[in-house]
């Protein structure tokens, strides 16, 4: 197990990492964050799997090495079925226990989108929509804003 991440980048051609949860136990745990950091290799991160499963949570879990170190991530849901987590639990578990912002959250939302395995015009529709839903939002928080200062 020290190298599998390294070996689904340089081997296999990974453009995207499921759980990467060993990240601290490769040979060069550094070099292959970098690596997926300058090469946009995104990894998975499934906060309650690996709670449920594995009982990696909190400071143990490598999402903390993974912000640090800017690789790319997206916060995804696995085994469902076991633990009836869904997406929304899944950000609001990562918002409570590893204190992000809303500029966080948003670029989180976007690169759900940016690293997935849809097709390039597939991808570039659904972030066009995503911009429109954000603005949307922002627009409405916005102006409720103003109304609670009246």
């Amino acid at each position: 197990m020290t190298s599998h991440i390294k070996d689904a980048i340089d081997v296999a051609g990974a453009q995207r990492i499921g759980h990467g949860i060993d990240i601290a136990h490769e040979s060069n745990p550094l070099a292959i964050m970098k690596k997926m950091r300058d090469q946009k290799i995104a990894v998975e991160i499934n906060l309650s799997s690996n709670d449920f499963i594995l009982g990696v949570k909190g400071e143990a879990h490598p999402i903390t090495l993974y912000r640090k170190y800017g690789v790319p991530f997206v916060i995804s849901t696995d085994d469902a079925g076991v633990s009836r987590n869904n997406l929304s639990g899944e950000y609001v578990l990562f918002a409570s226990r590893y204190k992000t912002d809303y500029a966080e959250v948003k670029k989180l939302s976007y690169d759900s989108l940016r690293y997935s395995f849809l097709a390039g015009d597939d991808k570039q529709r659904l972030l066009k929509a995503l911009d429109g839903k954000f603005a949307k939002f922002e627009a409405e928080i916005a102006a409720a804003g103003q109304k609670s200062k009246k």
